[in-house]
């Protein structure tokens, strides 16, 4: 879990806007309609219905005169690539996440602006808020990053990709057309037009020789030779030659493969014994397989015996290879294993704003009548369902909401859901992991914490909180 501790704090005071520190001592004058967070060395300022950009020193980068600075097709502020779009009168200009203006407000599309500021030069940079525990001079010089998988995270400088840890420290130089998340521990990189395999330490463990490769997994990685897939062993040598359209991992000795269209499994010399008849199907995990058929899952032994019950999916796999199934109206979740983290036992969504499928920070929605709460990934109850809206958790904190029953005019929970939507008056605060109320619901509105500030609304006015609850405003509007 990654939290944020900004050291610049959008604070409001009556109808006035600037920055303040963490102790609230004003560092940035109250001079703007409103401000919103920083962005590595960029914020969002307003003034008279027009927006602008300063810098942590209060400059104006672009004064509050355009229409809208952020992307205008994601609603986002800062685009993936570290530039900021500014749009106005039907023109488009680019800033970088640095503060530099990379293209003028003078360009037909945000495309072109995009590209101008390409041929001068530009090729990508990191938020530097995004990454706090990274030296400034280090991140500057980072033209992207992906994300970080048990402390390591592909990055890419002047062109080339490497590895690097969370601390800044590089655990392989930029060398590489690209590298993909790791598999197993083994990063997949590509270098003129072919796949190879690093290791944890940034070694070369395989040469890129390949057309895809996948990270090794007992003692075997499937690589892709032309349009087909075999696998090789940790020489290199091909252990199944190359004859299928698709292959998986070599798990309780059998792999799972494609052929003419359907899946079977073979064994780590190629050899059929399971026979090709599934529509889908995952590896083999503690010697049963899940496999898919339309709207159902089901599981197989090693000999290709159905070894459960079929049962509707609902979501998934996910990343963990977790699957919510239903029966009769009932969900649960189930592992690859086919073991079951949660009994077919939990109520199913019936309205929007119940969000059910979505795991983080290893903690799984559930959901009981109307009401929602959180298991763990051992299937433990951690947050009892009690509350009507949970969000994923962000930053390790999770927004939820309970009715405002002095408000809502006597309609109960199950009657909000019977309508097809929550909808009604409810009051925000925040749970942490162990489901304590660190913030209890008492806001009109709340958004989720986002580089350790989240955006309220009270009663009286609106503005931001950090972690703690503390708030960064006063007086009403």
């Amino acid at each position: 879990m990654t939290q944020f501790f900004p050291t610049l704090i959008p604070y409001r005071s009556g109808e006035k806007w600037g920055f303040s520190d963490r102790e609230k001592n004003i560092k940035i004058d109250l001079n703007y309609d409103q401000t919103y967070p920083f962005v590595g060395d960029i914020a969002r300022v307003t003034k008279n219905g027009l927006s602008g950009l300063i810098d942590r020193n209060g400059n104006e980068i672009l004064p509050a005169a355009y229409e809208e600075v952020g992307s205008i097709i994601t609603g986002t502020f800062m685009n993936d690539n570290g530039t900021c779009t500014i749009y106005h009168q039907g023109t488009y200009g680019l800033v970088s996440v640095h503060g530099k203006i990379l293209a003028d407000v003078t360009f037909s599309s945000e495309t072109d602006a995009f590209s101008y500021a390409v041929n001068k030069g530009w090729k990508g940079a990191v938020a530097s808020s995004q990454h706090p525990e990274m030296p400034g001079g280090v991140i500057r010089k980072l033209e992207a990053i992906k994300p970080y998988q048990d402390g390591i995270a592909p990055f890419k400088r002047q062109g080339c990709w490497g590895l690097i840890s969370r601390q800044g420290k590089v655990v392989c130089d930029e060398r590489y057309d690209d590298i993909e998340a790791a598999e197993n521990g083994d990063w997949p990189f590509k270098k003129s037009e072919k796949w190879g395999l690093l290791d944890s330490s940034g070694q070369e463990i395989i040469p890129p020789e390949f057309d895809q490769i996948r990270g090794f997994s007992n003692g075997q990685a499937a690589c892709k030779n032309g349009k087909l897939w075999g696998a090789i062993d940790r020489s290199g040598k091909w252990m199944i030659d190359p004859q299928f359209s698709e292959m998986g991992e070599l798990r309780d000795g059998l792999v799972a493969a494609q052929k003419d269209g359907q899946f079977g499994f073979v064994n780590d010399q190629g050899h059929v014994v399971i026979d090709f008849q599934f529509q889908d199907v995952m590896d083999f995990n503690n010697g049963v397989c899940c496999v898919f058929e339309n709207e159902f899952i089901y599981f197989i032994d090693t000999e290709g015996k159905t070894v459960s019950e079929r049962f509707v999916r609902m979501f998934g796999p996910d990343e963990w290879g977790f699957t919510h199934v239903m029966s009769n109206d009932k969900w649960g979740l189930v592992k690859p294993d086919g073991q079951f983290i949660l009994p077919i036992a939990y109520d199913l969504p019936r309205a929007m704003g119940q969000v059910l499928h979505t795991i983080e920070a290893d903690r799984i929605p559930i959901k009981k009548g109307p009401f929602l709460g959180y298991a763990d990934m051992e299937g433990k109850e951690i947050v009892p369902p009690k509350y009507v809206v949970i969000d994923p958790y962000c930053e390790g904190l999770s927004l939820v909401s309970i009715p405002d029953e002095q408000l809502n005019f006597g309609k109960t929970p199950e009657e909000m859901e019977a309508s097809g939507s929550i909808s009604g008056v409810f009051r925000y605060g925040f749970i942490d992991r162990a489901g304590k109320e660190v913030i209890p619901p008492q806001y009109q509105l709340a958004h989720r914490f986002e580089y350790g500030l989240a955006f309220v609304q009270t009663d009286g006015g609106a503005g931001y909180i950090t972690y703690d609850g503390t708030e960064y405003f006063e007086n009403e509007w």
